[in-house]
């Protein structure tokens, strides 16, 4: 696909500039992955998904939010088909869901090893800020490419301190 811009009406009636990433049929609509693009050109890394339809032109058109479940659960398979298949250096981005059940995409910042506790670690901050903010730490499972599949807690101040050890050493670089 060509890259492929559209804009959609804010709930403020502004317009918004979007790119569309992937575009897809299920047997009753048509979905796009998209992101948005601001004044400067600059793409946001947040990917998101509208329904749509065709106009006689082939121009997508009638743009109208997910209501489902069922449907949500359909394009995020989708979108991590496309991350699986096509991503570089997607292994440094998951989702972890909230209180609230909120899915929030996360980056990892550093990986490392603590052999004296044989387990792996992980430093990661939330992708959607401008700049690092708050940075976590968990010990992970990898999955087969090294995609954080699972996160566990740190248990011990033993780990705790090794842990921090690690965030003093990369703040000394």
């Amino acid at each position: 696909m060509d890259e492929q811009y559209f804009k959609i009406q804010l709930e403020d009636g502004t317009e918004q500039q979007c790119r569309a990433i992937f575009t897809f049929d299920s047997d009753e609509h048509s979905y796009v992955l998209y992101s948005m693009v601001d004044e400067h050109g600059e793409e946001s890394e947040e990917i998101s998904a509208l329904r749509f339809e065709l106009d006689d032109n082939g121009v997508m058109t009638d743009f109208s939010p997910l209501e489902t479940e069922e449907e949500w659960g359909m394009v995020d398979e989708v979108l991590n088909t496309l991350i699986a298949e096509f991503g570089e250096g997607e292994e440094d981005f998951f989702t972890i869901s909230d209180e609230n059940d909120q899915e929030i995409v996360c980056e990892v910042i550093h990986r490392f090893e603590i052999e004296e506790f044989n387990k792996s670690y992980i430093l990661y901050t939330f992708a959607d800020q401008e700049e690092i903010g708050e940075i976590f730490a968990a010990c992970y499972i990898a999955g087969e490419k090294g995609e954080v599949q699972d996160l566990l807690p740190i248990e011990t101040d033993e780990e705790w301190a090794k842990v921090e050890q690690e965030l003093e050493s990369l703040n000394e670089k």
